[in-house]
């Protein structure tokens, strides 16, 4: 579910969606990925695979959001990341198929 709403003056909007992922190095790669003009935060909870956003709609679509977690490897509520991007996360980050593994972080 995809939670919209007004947050300041700016018209930042702030998303809370589902973000598939299995360890530290997911999260960080996640929050990295999301360090671009247009969003002012992103924080991303491991223990319940969700991720919020608060960007600005004047730069950054939602569907934006979403493609680029998606473009970092991870699969979210709206789009699902390109087999390509996904096999190249490493070994402890894949999530699909039962194929997780334990990272040594």
């Amino acid at each position: 579910m995809t939670l919209s709403r007004s947050v300041n003056a700016q018209k930042a909007v702030k998303l809370d969606f589902q973000v598939s992922a299995v360890c530290s190095m997911c999260e960080e790669r996640i929050e990295k990925a999301l360090d671009v003009k247009g969003i002012k935060m992103a924080d991303y909870n491991l223990e319940n695979g969700h991720l919020e956003v608060v960007y600005n709609p004047k730069v950054l679509s939602e569907e934006q959001v979403h493609q680029i977690v998606a473009d970092a490897g991870h699969d979210t509520e709206k789009i699902k990341a390109s087999d390509e991007v996904y096999n190249a996360l490493h070994d402890c980050c894949k999530y699909r198929e039962n194929s997780v593994k334990k990272c040594e972080d």
